[in-house]
């Protein structure tokens, strides 16, 4: 993983692009509905580094690390 912090902000538009490690994790929790490419919001960043997106707030195991993300156009 990277150490640095997230570069997103609550609000923005993200495009899911997971990672092997990525989607083991997603596959544990309640994420495994996201779709590789699709457009999603944040609706909160946990830890300074965890992505937690809008309709997946009270998804178990929380959010994904933001490395899983790519800033999508505007």
């Amino acid at each position: 993983m990277n150490d640095k912090r997230c570069p997103f902000k609550v609000g923005d538009a993200v495009i899911y692009q997971p990672t092997e490690r990525g989607r083991g994790l997603e596959a544990m929790t309640d994420l495994a509905s996201l779709e590789p490419g699709a457009v999603y919001k944040i609706a909160r960043i946990d830890k300074g580094s965890y992505v937690v997106l809008e309709g997946y707030e009270n998804s178990v195991g929380g959010g994904l690390y933001w490395t899983e993300f790519r800033q999508a156009p505007k």
